[in-house]
């Protein structure tokens, strides 16, 4: 197994009309010359400084580990249902689940309601505009009001508790309104 750490760039030209960055790892691997030491069957994949794993491919000249590294795993090594959506990390031997501390757990219930509330917004939207023109129709103020009254309790929803999966999976968000 190879792992390069922390590329780069040391160099940067114009070659042919184009600029050309040069990247180095830690010990000074020039990243052009380092792609031919990976075997041409495994799973290449950039990890951040974290381990978590952001780019994969079988092809290693397409891979740009800027501010990364680069490790590979043979095929049969690659987990079911790789992604790279920041749910797989690199241990340093193999690329297992990510596993998340408290404060990314928090960040991700606060994503989800900002996304619900988003949501809300952008369904209201009209309705608000119609209110403020005074042509609301009274089924239409209806709807607003249940609309409202499902982002409010969005916004008043208690995610402080929220530590590791079990705390996300268990948040009971409220009853999206039904659209008529």
């Amino acid at each position: 197994m190879i792992i390069l750490r922390d590329f780069e760039i040391y160099n940067a030209e114009i070659i042919a009309g184009k600029s050309v960055l040069f990247l180095k790892d830690c010990e000074g691997r020039d990243w052009y010359e380092s792609q031919k030491l990976f075997d041409d069957k495994s799973l290449k994949f950039v990890f951040t400084r974290a381990g978590i794993v952001a780019s994969t491919s079988y092809d290693v000249s397409t891979l740009w580990p800027v501010g990364n590294s680069v490790a590979e795993i043979t095929a049969s090594e690659v987990p079911e249902g790789l992604d790279i959506d920041g749910n797989w990390m690199f241990d340093g031997k193999s690329i297992v689940p990510r596993t998340y501390t408290a404060v990314e757990w928090q960040a991700r219930a606060e994503q989800q309601r900002q996304k619900l509330l988003s949501g809300a917004s952008d369904t209201m939207a009209p309705w608000e505009r119609e209110l403020n023109a005074g042509i609301l129709d009274d089924d239409d103020k209806v709807s607003m009001i249940e609309w409202t009254k499902y982002a409010k309790a969005l916004r008043k929803l208690d995610l402080s508790s929220v530590s590791d999966e079990a705390g996300y999976n268990a948040i009971v968000w409220p009853e999206q309104p039904v659209p008529e």
